[in-house]
């Protein structure tokens, strides 16, 4: 039972982190918001990798979220605009 799930979440991670690499919805430096009914989490992305996204928050704090939950919860994305 444990070892099923610990693989499945291993798997699911993975999964999520090429569909991010692949599709390219999210962008580093981007700044986005992950709504939760909880506690919605706002600032810019750092970096991505397999399993982690890390989002810096607006007082400094670096933030950790799998990777699965950038397709199970609603994110929103701002684009920077550019100056021309």
């Amino acid at each position: 039972g444990i070892a099923f799930f610990a693989q499945w979440s291993i798997l699911s991670n993975i999964t999520s982190s090429l569909i991010l690499f692949f599709n390219h919805p999210l962008k580093i430096g981007q700044s986005i918001r992950v709504l939760d009914k909880e506690y919605d989490v706002e600032g810019k992305l750092v970096d991505i990798s397999f399993f982690f996204m890390y989002i810096r928050n607006a007082e400094g704090y670096l933030i950790t979220i799998p990777t699965s939950v950038a397709l199970q919860k609603t994110m929103v994305t701002k684009e920077e605009v550019k100056k021309k």
